[in-house]
Protein backbone atom coordinates (compact mmCIF):
# COMPACT_ATOMS: atom_id res chain seq x y z
CA UNK A 1 0.00 0.00 0.00
CA UNK A 2 1.11 3.55 -0.74
CA UNK A 3 0.49 4.88 2.78
CA UNK A 4 1.40 8.46 1.96
CA UNK A 5 -0.99 8.56 -0.99
CA UNK A 6 -3.80 7.02 1.08
CA UNK A 7 -3.13 9.31 4.03
CA UNK A 8 -3.05 12.44 1.86
CA UNK A 9 -6.25 11.47 0.08
CA UNK A 10 -8.13 10.97 3.35
CA UNK A 11 -6.74 14.18 4.78
CA UNK A 12 -7.82 16.22 1.75
CA UNK A 13 -11.37 14.85 1.83
CA UNK A 14 -11.93 14.84 5.59
CA UNK A 15 -13.48 18.33 5.83
CA UNK A 16 -13.54 20.39 2.65
CA UNK A 17 -14.92 23.41 4.53
CA UNK A 18 -11.50 23.86 6.14
CA UNK A 19 -8.07 24.31 4.61
CA UNK A 20 -5.89 21.21 4.43
CA UNK A 21 -3.37 22.97 6.69
CA UNK A 22 -6.04 23.38 9.37
CA UNK A 23 -7.15 19.75 9.14
CA UNK A 24 -3.54 18.54 9.26
CA UNK A 25 -2.80 20.74 12.27
CA UNK A 26 -5.88 19.39 14.06
CA UNK A 27 -4.81 15.83 13.22
CA UNK A 28 -1.43 16.55 14.83
CA UNK A 29 -3.07 18.04 17.93
CA UNK A 30 -5.46 15.13 18.38
CA UNK A 31 -2.80 12.48 17.76
CA UNK A 32 -0.12 14.08 19.95
CA UNK A 33 -2.43 14.51 22.91
CA UNK A 34 -4.00 11.08 22.47
CA UNK A 35 -0.50 9.56 22.72
CA UNK A 36 0.54 11.75 25.66
CA UNK A 37 -2.57 11.72 27.83
CA UNK A 38 -2.32 8.11 29.14
CA UNK A 39 0.97 9.11 30.75
CA UNK A 40 0.13 12.68 31.79
CA UNK A 41 -3.52 12.42 32.88
CA UNK A 42 -3.65 16.18 32.44
CA UNK A 43 -6.89 18.22 32.51
CA UNK A 44 -5.17 20.82 30.31
CA UNK A 45 -4.31 18.24 27.65
CA UNK A 46 -7.85 16.89 27.83
CA UNK A 47 -9.28 20.38 27.25
CA UNK A 48 -7.02 20.97 24.24
CA UNK A 49 -8.08 17.64 22.76
CA UNK A 50 -11.77 18.28 23.34
CA UNK A 51 -11.53 21.78 21.84
CA UNK A 52 -9.90 20.46 18.66
CA UNK A 53 -12.31 17.56 18.19
CA UNK A 54 -15.37 19.76 18.83
CA UNK A 55 -14.86 21.33 15.39
CA UNK A 56 -15.71 18.03 13.68
CA UNK A 57 -18.57 15.55 13.44
CA UNK A 58 -18.48 12.09 15.00
CA UNK A 59 -17.83 10.58 11.57
CA UNK A 60 -14.95 12.96 10.92
CA UNK A 61 -13.49 12.17 14.34
CA UNK A 62 -13.42 8.52 13.30
CA UNK A 63 -11.55 9.49 10.14
CA UNK A 64 -8.85 11.12 12.27
CA UNK A 65 -8.44 7.74 14.00
CA UNK A 66 -8.08 6.10 10.59
CA UNK A 67 -5.37 8.60 9.65
CA UNK A 68 -3.45 7.75 12.82
CA UNK A 69 -3.83 4.04 12.05
CA UNK A 70 -2.31 4.61 8.59
CA UNK A 71 0.61 6.46 10.15
CA UNK A 72 1.18 3.65 12.65
CA UNK A 73 1.09 1.02 9.89
CA UNK A 74 3.53 2.99 7.75
CA UNK A 75 6.04 3.37 10.59
CA UNK A 76 5.62 -0.29 11.56
CA UNK A 77 6.57 -1.23 8.02
CA UNK A 78 9.73 0.87 7.93
CA UNK A 79 11.52 3.75 9.60
CA UNK A 80 10.75 6.91 7.66
CA UNK A 81 9.85 10.57 8.04
CA UNK A 82 6.22 9.93 7.08
CA UNK A 83 4.68 13.17 8.37
CA UNK A 84 7.52 15.26 7.01
CA UNK A 85 6.93 13.78 3.57
CA UNK A 86 3.18 14.49 3.77
CA UNK A 87 3.94 18.01 5.02
CA UNK A 88 6.15 18.76 2.02
CA UNK A 89 4.04 17.00 -0.62
CA UNK A 90 0.92 18.91 0.38
CA UNK A 91 2.87 22.19 0.48
CA UNK A 92 2.00 22.89 4.12
CA UNK A 93 5.07 24.87 5.27
CA UNK A 94 4.15 28.25 6.72
CA UNK A 95 4.78 31.19 4.33
CA UNK A 96 7.93 33.09 5.21
CA UNK A 97 9.42 30.39 7.45
CA UNK A 98 11.59 28.77 4.76
CA UNK A 99 10.75 25.26 5.94
CA UNK A 100 12.52 22.65 3.82
CA UNK A 101 12.94 19.23 5.39
CA UNK A 102 15.92 17.04 4.58
CA UNK A 103 14.80 14.08 2.43
CA UNK A 104 14.84 10.91 4.52
CA UNK A 105 17.29 9.16 2.20
CA UNK A 106 19.80 11.96 2.82
CA UNK A 107 19.16 11.84 6.57
CA UNK A 108 19.70 8.08 6.51
CA UNK A 109 22.96 8.38 4.58
CA UNK A 110 24.27 10.99 7.04
CA UNK A 111 23.20 8.86 10.00
CA UNK A 112 24.88 5.77 8.58
CA UNK A 113 28.13 7.72 8.30
CA UNK A 114 27.77 8.66 11.95
CA UNK A 115 26.58 5.17 12.78
CA UNK A 116 29.97 3.65 12.03
CA UNK A 117 31.17 5.28 15.26
CA UNK A 118 28.10 4.38 17.30
CA UNK A 119 29.47 1.12 18.68
CA UNK A 120 32.19 2.87 20.66
CA UNK A 121 29.41 4.22 22.89
CA UNK A 122 28.14 0.77 23.85
CA UNK A 123 29.80 1.02 27.22
CA UNK A 124 27.75 3.99 28.40
CA UNK A 125 24.29 3.51 29.86
CA UNK A 126 22.63 6.24 27.77
CA UNK A 127 23.56 7.81 24.46
CA UNK A 128 22.21 11.36 24.18
CA UNK A 129 21.17 13.19 21.04
CA UNK A 130 20.24 16.88 20.83
CA UNK A 131 18.34 18.28 17.84
CA UNK A 132 17.83 22.08 18.25
CA UNK A 133 15.80 22.49 15.05
CA UNK A 134 14.10 19.13 14.68
CA UNK A 135 11.54 19.78 11.94
CA UNK A 136 9.45 16.63 11.75
CA UNK A 137 12.09 14.50 13.47
CA UNK A 138 13.49 12.89 10.32
CA UNK A 139 17.15 13.11 11.34
CA UNK A 140 16.36 11.59 14.73
CA UNK A 141 14.45 8.71 13.15
CA UNK A 142 17.30 8.08 10.71
CA UNK A 143 19.82 8.06 13.56
CA UNK A 144 17.68 5.57 15.50
CA UNK A 145 17.57 3.35 12.41
CA UNK A 146 21.36 3.60 12.10
CA UNK A 147 21.64 2.43 15.69
CA UNK A 148 19.51 -0.61 14.89
CA UNK A 149 21.71 -1.40 11.93
CA UNK A 150 24.70 -1.24 14.30
CA UNK A 151 23.05 -3.78 16.60
CA UNK A 152 21.88 -1.32 19.27
CA UNK A 153 18.34 -1.13 20.60
CA UNK A 154 17.68 2.60 20.73
CA UNK A 155 14.67 2.12 22.98
CA UNK A 156 17.05 1.10 25.77
CA UNK A 157 20.10 3.24 25.02
CA UNK A 158 19.10 6.52 23.33
CA UNK A 159 17.74 9.68 24.95
CA UNK A 160 16.78 12.59 22.69
CA UNK A 161 16.08 16.25 23.32
CA UNK A 162 14.36 17.78 20.27
CA UNK A 163 13.31 21.41 19.88
CA UNK A 164 11.48 23.40 17.22
CA UNK A 165 9.91 26.84 17.18
CA UNK A 166 7.04 25.72 14.92
CA UNK A 167 4.02 24.08 16.58
CA UNK A 168 3.33 21.64 13.75
CA UNK A 169 6.97 20.54 13.72
CA UNK A 170 6.88 20.07 17.49
CA UNK A 171 3.82 17.82 17.20
CA UNK A 172 5.04 15.90 14.14
CA UNK A 173 8.26 15.05 15.96
CA UNK A 174 6.45 14.06 19.13
CA UNK A 175 4.01 11.79 17.30
CA UNK A 176 6.60 9.98 15.21
CA UNK A 177 9.11 9.51 18.04
CA UNK A 178 6.28 8.26 20.27
CA UNK A 179 5.09 5.67 17.76
CA UNK A 180 8.63 4.46 17.08
CA UNK A 181 9.35 4.16 20.80
CA UNK A 182 12.18 6.69 20.95
CA UNK A 183 12.69 8.06 24.50
CA UNK A 184 12.63 11.83 24.11
CA UNK A 185 11.88 15.24 25.50
CA UNK A 186 10.22 17.23 22.71
CA UNK A 187 10.12 21.00 23.14
CA UNK A 188 8.11 23.76 21.47
CA UNK A 189 10.39 26.77 21.75
CA UNK A 190 13.35 28.78 20.53
CA UNK A 191 16.70 27.04 20.91
CA UNK A 192 18.59 30.33 20.58
CA UNK A 193 16.73 32.33 23.22
CA UNK A 194 16.04 29.22 25.37
CA UNK A 195 12.38 30.24 25.65
CA UNK A 196 10.09 27.23 25.78
CA UNK A 197 6.31 27.18 25.42
CA UNK A 198 5.48 23.49 25.81
CA UNK A 199 7.30 20.27 26.63
CA UNK A 200 6.12 16.70 26.09
CA UNK A 201 7.93 13.49 26.95
CA UNK A 202 7.36 10.48 24.71
CA UNK A 203 5.80 7.29 26.15
CA UNK A 204 9.09 5.38 26.14
CA UNK A 205 10.66 8.06 28.31
CA UNK A 206 8.28 6.83 31.01
CA UNK A 207 8.20 3.15 30.06
CA UNK A 208 11.99 2.91 30.00
CA UNK A 209 12.54 4.69 33.32
CA UNK A 210 14.53 7.42 31.58
CA UNK A 211 13.64 10.11 34.12
CA UNK A 212 15.71 8.39 36.77
CA UNK A 213 18.39 7.29 34.32
CA UNK A 214 18.89 10.79 32.87
CA UNK A 215 19.02 12.35 36.33
CA UNK A 216 21.60 9.78 37.42
CA UNK A 217 23.66 10.40 34.28
CA UNK A 218 23.67 14.15 34.94
CA UNK A 219 24.75 13.64 38.56
CA UNK A 220 27.64 11.47 37.37
CA UNK A 221 28.61 14.09 34.75
CA UNK A 222 28.68 16.82 37.42
CA UNK A 223 30.86 14.65 39.65
CA UNK A 224 33.25 14.00 36.77
CA UNK A 225 33.45 17.71 36.00
CA UNK A 226 34.19 18.49 39.65
CA UNK A 227 36.90 15.81 39.80
CA UNK A 228 38.48 17.01 36.56
CA UNK A 229 38.54 20.61 37.80
CA UNK A 230 40.14 19.58 41.09
CA UNK A 231 42.78 17.32 39.53
CA UNK A 232 43.30 19.09 36.24
CA UNK A 233 42.89 15.78 34.43
CA UNK A 234 41.18 15.23 31.13
CA UNK A 235 38.03 13.12 31.17
CA UNK A 236 38.68 9.48 30.33
CA UNK A 237 36.59 7.52 27.89
CA UNK A 238 34.03 5.04 29.16
CA UNK A 239 35.13 1.44 29.54
CA UNK A 240 33.32 -0.80 27.10
CA UNK A 241 30.79 -3.10 28.75
CA UNK A 242 28.14 -5.30 27.16
CA UNK A 243 25.12 -3.38 25.91
CA UNK A 244 21.57 -4.19 26.98
CA UNK A 245 20.28 -7.05 24.89
CA UNK A 246 16.69 -7.55 23.83
CA UNK A 247 14.28 -7.44 20.94
CA UNK A 248 13.28 -4.13 19.43
CA UNK A 249 10.04 -2.89 20.92
CA UNK A 250 7.42 -1.74 18.45
CA UNK A 251 4.40 0.46 19.10
CA UNK A 252 4.33 -0.23 22.83
CA UNK A 253 4.31 -4.02 22.30
CA UNK A 254 6.96 -5.76 24.40
CA UNK A 255 8.10 -8.55 22.08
Amino acid sequence: MDYIKEFSSKLLSLDRSKSVATVFKDFLTLSAYALAQPFYRSPEIEKKYEYAISEYTKEQAEEFSQLLALLVSALEEEHQDFLGEVFMQLNLPSPGKSQFFTPYRVSKMMSRLTGYNVKKYNGSDIMTLSEPCCGSGGMIIAFAEAMLESGMNYQHTLYVEATDIDEMCFKMTYIQLSILGIPARVILGDSLSMRYNEVLYTPFYFLGGFKERVEAMRRVDKMREAINIDTGQKEETFEEIPQHQGNQLTLFNFL
